[in-house]
């Protein structure tokens, strides 16, 4: 009951944001587009079934990777999966359609504010997917999912005043790299802590919570500001760079609880080696802290990049 109940929370959420996008977003008319003499049906052209068809491989091998157990055809599946992604991108350049798709990769502020986004969703979604694992392994608290809950609650009430302050300040400042800054550097300090204290006290977590979501709100005060600020062209192709932007956002999400899950479980589990290092006393979530921290400081050195910003 209490699932679906949040189900239908989220459902009705979605609902009045979609009612208010359409009633408060007015879009100016355009004429209809003049429509040419029929031409004779393209044919698809080789490259393009080529990529098509290598992407597909790449994908299947890629989710074999993550979620089978491959034993002695892991290897095997990690070099087909290289070749044909490989193949994907040679294929790929032969389509000047596709590639106009991917022009906007060509400017250099929106390359390093993409992979600085990506930098850092990858860091927060090192270590959320897993901080009940964290309270019921390393904590121990009797119910590790409410503790989770309110740790999550935590770092969102410590998100609300950095990101509607910080969204202000930096409009008058005219300043952004300025915040993505302090929230990387604030977000791993709370995660090395992590990393090399592994905190037992449930006071110390929600403290902790609370500061990285400070680190989390002051980013997202100015993250598609900043995104808005480097689109390349913003007068005619404004939506689809900001899809492609978008997905800086959406695939950390899927692929770092996927890659880092198994090694968390390899690592925790007593018996194994890793590059010398017995496995064991909660190694898994110093490493999926260690991971989350060196993202964090990768992304604070890719903003550096972005020249047409301050």
């Amino acid at each position: 009951a209490g699932l679906l109940a949040g189900y239908g929370v989220v459902a009705v959420i979605m609902a009045i944001t979609l009612l208010i996008t359409v009633i408060a977003v007015k879009e100016p008319s355009r004429p209809p587009p003049r429509l040419s003499p029929t031409k004779p049906q393209a044919v698809l052209p080789l490259a393009a079934i080529v990529c098509g068809a290598a992407f597909l491989v790449a994908l299947i091998a890629l989710f074999a990777i993550l979620l089978a157990s491959l034993g002695a055809w892991l290897w095997p599946a990690v070099a087909v999966f290289i070749a044909s992604g490989i193949v994907t991108v040679l294929a790929a350049r032969q389509l000047p359609a596709l590639m106009a798709f991917f022009q906007a990769f060509r400017s250099n502020d929106f390359f390093w504010t993409f992979a600085t986004r990506a930098l850092v969703t990858l860091g927060i979604f090192s270590i959320l997917p897993f901080m009940e694992l964290y309270f019921r392994d390393v904590v121990r608290t009797p119910d590790a999912g409410a503790a989770s809950a309110f740790w999550l609650l935590a770092v969102i009430a410590g998100a609300i005043i950095p990101s509607m302050i910080g969204g202000v300040l930096s409009d008058r400042t005219g300043r952004r790299k300025l915040f993505v800054y302090i929230s990387s550097a604030m977000q791993a300090v709370v995660v090395s802590v992590l990393l090399f204290g592994l905190i037992r006290s449930l006071t110390l977590l929600y403290i902790l919570g609370i500061l990285y979501g400070i680190g989390y709100g002051a980013y997202y005060a100015v993250d598609w500001a900043l995104a808005c600020d480097v689109l390349p062209n913003r007068e005619e192709a404004a939506g689809r760079d900001m899809a492609l932007w978008h997905v800086s956002f959406t695939l950390p999400q899927v692929l770092a609880p996927a890659i880092l899950a198994g090694f968390l479980h390899f690592l925790n589990e007593p018996g194994h080696q890793l590059l010398g290092v017995s496995s064991g006393h909660d190694l898994g979530f110093r490493f999926i802290f260690g991971s989350a921290a060196l993202w964090f400081i990768l992304g604070t050195v890719m903003v550096s990049r972005i020249r047409g910003v301050r």
